[in-house]
């Protein structure tokens, strides 16, 4: 290890533009912005923590759900890749048993007694609790867990959809993994982050985020059993085919707080398949659930029937959707992109929250996509947990410059961010 102020120069003569290429792409601009921000964050570490500590730099991406909306917690498929958006982390290890976190845009600063094992209330929804939750977690296996500090900076949208979050999450279990030499896979520590956000955090989520941002690349995972899922990555070199970029716009709606609403989804799915005696959709005969519809809506309600059909759907579209990737029909995979949005919208009915009506960014945004992009061979769904954030698209180069200007007229300049697949998954990036 070196000092930050070692490292700080190290980056801004360029020593170390090969690992930012890798991770951000050949472009010069980009590079000279990522030298500035590694650099900015290694100077706010030293304000924090002060000057002369020895640190490590880690890194974790954000991630663009590519197919599989609201699946994964029911044991299906699901396809997502990960992007150039990401977090940043520059740690050092201390000696007293504290972990202590300052994060970019934030007030507080995060300090974990590691003595200190079990959930705690004033922490539940905050990022404390995943810390606390990551650490109990390597301590479930056996693993050391040591005190450090560290400043985080991302540029991952916040309660945008891009998996924020799981960034933050395979970030600091990158910090304990590497740090202590815990020497978990990627997968291993995916595991520990959804078990921090459900037990810990307080929200239900699934594997998928954690896994892409932990693997990186494009994953395809099969949850049929969620304690070893199959797990499939696919290499990002030459996915897109020439012209085609993927586009994600922010509606400027975070979802940060509709964490009741994400949870009203899983609960109705399993409301359904309780019916069948069976815990999640995935363990549901679809030909039972047709043949039965009128007795399970008397018993759960349309929307939670709806919400059965979508899964349903969605779960045959995503492995139809990672069998097109792999044998390379883009165009029959933007069709069952387009599908997937369509279903968002009718049946999961995650596009806009029903308790607010007069707030529909998502609906707008997806309407607008599809008014500039159905004839032009492009591709648009909402992505993520829904209700807000952003959607994504698949905008061909003779529509992108155009796309992107009607995205920022309407939700304000930079909202439409144009994404780099990211090969890596969530690591130390420089020791």
């Amino acid at each position: 290890m070196a000092t930050s102020a070692q490292r700080r120069q190290e980056i801004g003569a360029g020593v170390w533009d090969d690992v930012l290429r890798a991770l951000y792409g050949p472009s010069e601009e980009v590079l000279a912005r990522q030298r500035d921000r590694w650099c900015q964050a290694l100077a706010q570490f030293e304000c924090y923590f002060g000057p002369g500590r020895q640190v490590e730099l880690y890194t974790a991406p954000g991630r663009a759900e590519l197919g599989g909306n609201h699946t994964d917690h029911q044991h299906g498929y699901g396809l997502a890749a990960a992007v150039d958006l990401d977090l940043v982390a520059v740690a050092s290890p201390n000696t007293d048993h504290y972990i202590r976190v300052k994060s970019w845009g934030f007030n507080k600063l995060d300090v974990i007694d590691l003595s200190q094992q079990d959930p705690r209330s004033e922490e539940s929804t905050h990022s404390a609790s995943l810390i606390r939750g990551l650490a109990e977690g390597f301590r479930g296996l056996g693993r050391p867990v040591g005190g450090y500090d560290a400043y985080t900076v991302s540029s991952v949208l916040r309660g945008s959809g891009l998996s924020s979050s799981a960034a933050f999450e395979m970030a600091m279990g990158a910090v304990m993994n590497g740090m202590y030499g815990c020497g978990l896979t990627p997968a291993q520590v995916a595991r520990l982050g959804q078990y921090a956000e459900n037990i810990y955090f307080g929200k239900p989520s699934g594997l998928l985020d954690q896994l892409t941002s932990a693997l990186g690349g494009v994953v395809f995972a099969d949850f049929q059993d969620p304690e070893s899922p199959r797990v499939e990555k696919i290499h990002t070199r030459e996915l897109l085919p020439a012209g085609m970029s993927l586009c994600v716009t922010d509606t400027r709606g975070s979802h940060s707080e509709l964490t009741a609403e994400f949870a009203a989804i899983r609960r109705e799915m399993e409301a359904v398949a309780a019916c069948f005696d069976c815990q999640v959709l995935g363990q549901v005969d679809e030909a039972a659930f047709w043949a039965q519809l009128s007795r399970v809506r008397a018993c759960c309600g349309d929307r939670a029937c709806l919400r059965a059909v979508h899964f349903f759907e969605e779960n045959a579209r995503t492995l139809a959707e990672h069998r097109a990737l792999r044998a390379g029909r883009f165009e029959e995979f933007l069709r069952l992109v387009r599908q997937s949005g369509h279903a968002s919208f009718t049946l999961c009915q995650n596009v806009y929250s029903s308790a607010d009506p007069r707030r529909q960014s998502l609906s707008v945004a997806l309407a607008l996509s599809q008014h500039i992009l159905e004839d032009s061979g492009g591709a648009w769904r909402m992505q993520g947990g829904g209700f807000a954030g952003t959607i994504q698209a698949f905008v061909p180069a003779n529509c992108l410059e155009r796309y992107c200007a009607a995205m920022d007229s309407v939700f304000g300049p930079g909202s439409c961010h144009i994404l780099t697949l990211r090969e890596q998954g969530a690591g130390l990036a420089i020791r």
